[in-house]
């Protein structure tokens, strides 16, 4: 049997005469190498974590149910956070909207991302919590809240504490202070300077020990007090006379308590504390209505004003790196949520 040759399409033919030219194998390899090069510089991780200005969110949309309309808005602003890639590294070296933080001090060093992300849902969880009290004290109502002191969760490699507090560690007491709440110890620490001793005592499974723990500076916030520490209250407790849902998604960490209580007392009494206008603002609440400073706010003003918002809260600890972003809206400096409401009063209404 005498099998027919098979002929080869002119495509087929006029392919490999390319392929059998030096040049053309010379381009393909070149090409090849740079789409390889490409890939890999997205691919090869570096010691840093990118950050950028993140989305703003109207926390008035996220309260259910929101009983009346709202003319202006209060807007979160968040930061986009993300382990930086050499491709990320030098977008970052580029851009001016962008960039970078050694991971260690972003992040805790030996945490998993899943489990990452689960502390920050946690942190926010508290954070929500914080933030309906104050709201709901200052607009009258009566709040019960208790705790049992601040869970250490987590110890940052550069922290003065490695070696001296244990993950699982409850936080009862700095100096004669009683701790019941994560946010008591963090408003305490903060009210310290960096390179400064604070005496906790501290209950570690059935005994109480007590540890001196040097305090060190923020690498992003000069002149701020850090231990290194993530805590969260233990056995938290309360009480709330009204119950409103804040649904959050894809957003975690404590920063957004302010701008949360600010909402939430907005959502509770009959007048419209926007007064027409776009607020935006970033800070953590303390169940005793004290606005702590928080981590990448000249990112978060450059956010706020891609969105319009005329007047920006911060906290006092904040406001230096925020006045040099900061070009359209006006920045506030707030200590206490009682102060970012007089801010607002001040405002012409529309």
């Amino acid at each position: 049997m005498i099998s027919a040759a098979r002929r080869s399409s002119p495509a087929t033919h006029r392919l490999s005469e390319l392929l059998a030219n030096p040049r053309v194998l010379f381009v393909s390899f070149v090409l090849a190498a740079f789409v390889l090069a490409g890939w890999l510089l997205f691919i090869i991780p570096t010691p840093y974590q990118l950050v950028m200005p993140g989305p703003v969110t109207d926390v008035q949309q996220m309260i259910r149910p929101y009983p009346h309309q709202i003319k202006g808005a209060l807007y979160l602003t968040t930061i986009y956070s993300d382990p930086a890639s050499v491709g990320e590294w030098l977008f970052a070296q580029l851009s001016p909207e962008a960039g970078l933080v050694p991971r260690e001090q972003a992040r805790p060093k030996n945490v998993g991302e899943r489990e990452y992300q689960k502390l920050l849902v946690e942190m926010m969880d508290e954070s929500k919590i914080a933030a309906k009290v104050v709201a709901l004290r200052a607009a009258g109502y009566e709040v019960k809240i208790t705790g049992q002191g601040a869970q250490v969760k987590e110890i940052a490699e550069y922290s003065k504490a490695k070696g001296l507090l244990q993950s699982g560690d409850i936080i009862i007491a700095v100096g004669d202070q009683p701790i019941l709440t994560a946010s008591d110890l963090v408003a305490l620490i903060q009210a310290h300077r960096p390179g400064e001793t604070v005496r906790l005592r501290v209950r570690r499974g059935d005994e109480e020990v007590t540890v001196d723990v040097p305090l060190v500076e923020s690498s992003d916030e000069p002149g701020r007090a850090r231990a290194g520490l993530v805590v969260l209250t233990h056995l938290y407790q309360y009480e709330l006379p009204r119950e409103l849902d804040l649904q959050t998604k894809d957003v975690g960490g404590p920063s957004a308590g302010l701008m949360f209580a600010l909402g939430i007392f907005n959502a509770v009494t009959p007048d419209d504390i926007t007064r027409g206008h776009k607020i935006a603002g970033t800070g953590t609440i303390s169940t005793d209505g004290k606005v702590g400073p928080v981590g990448g706010v000249e990112y978060k003003v450059r956010a706020a004003e891609r969105a319009g918002a005329e007047l920006f809260l911060v906290p006092k600890g904040n406001v230096e790196d925020a006045g040099k972003s900061a070009q359209k809206s006006r920045v506030v400096a707030v200590s206490t949520f009682q102060e970012a409401l007089d801010a607002l009063a001040t405002l012409p209404p529309r």
